[in-house]
């Protein structure tokens, strides 16, 4: 399994170019992309779709497909034991853990071969702790349980208005701040490779990685 974590950015408007540049070494040629959807709403799925289709057209012929939740378990099951990757887009991460439970889709995803990409609320779920800073949506910061793929947690869209929460979550965990247009490529236990800035929060100290 390989992780991509990426903190955000309007596909096409050019801002994840880079992100883009490195997935495409990473995914082979002909390859079968399942988008998991859940995070936003149905009636985003379209938008989503349409975006992802434009910028993976440049991709050596990958095929994209929809992951509808409107789909049985065993039906979902096959489209991911099928794919190549898969890719978790944004929105809420809380509705997206809680759709991956209700159809009993996390082993499926823990045990995953092939690449896991996670745009945002996507990302955020990967984590053992799921944490969400206060924005508009949460006025008080939040720690859920993620899917636990990794020990770490992400800060997603980060600025440093967000700097004192991260401080303090970071007592209890390592976490890294992904502006948006970065990205992480994690394999094998470690980070290989990150894309534009991340920044680390680790026992209340900030660093550049």
């Amino acid at each position: 399994m390989e992780l991509c974590f990426i903190g955000g950015g309007h596909v096409l408007k050019g801002e994840l170019d880079d992100v883009f540049e490195e997935l495409s070494k990473k995914i082979k040629p002909s390859a079968n992309i399942v988008v998991v959807p859940f995070a936003t709403e149905v009636s985003k799925y379209d938008g989503w779709m349409e975006s992802l289709e434009q910028i993976f057209s440049n991709f050596s012929n990958a095929t994209l497909k929809l992951l509808h939740e409107d789909l049985s378990r065993s039906e979902m099951i096959s489209m991911i034991n099928h794919s190549d990757a898969l890719y978790l887009v944004g929105g809420k991460p809380e509705k997206l853990l809680q759709i991956i439970e209700e159809k009993e889709l996390a082993s499926s995803i823990r045990s995953y071969p092939g690449l896991l990409i996670g745009y945002s609320a996507g990302a955020l779920a990967f984590c053992e702790d799921c944490i969400l800073t206060k924005d508009d949506d949460y006025p008080e910061s939040l720690v859920i349980k993620g899917l636990g793929l990794v020990d770490f947690s992400m800060e997603v869209h980060y600025n440093e208005a967000s700097d004192e929460e991260l401080f303090a979550l970071s007592t209890d965990r390592s976490i890294y701040a992904l502006p948006d247009g970065s990205a992480i490529f994690y394999k094998d236990g470690e980070i290989h490779k990150t894309v534009n800035d991340v920044i680390s929060f680790q026992e209340k100290k900030k660093s550049i990685v």
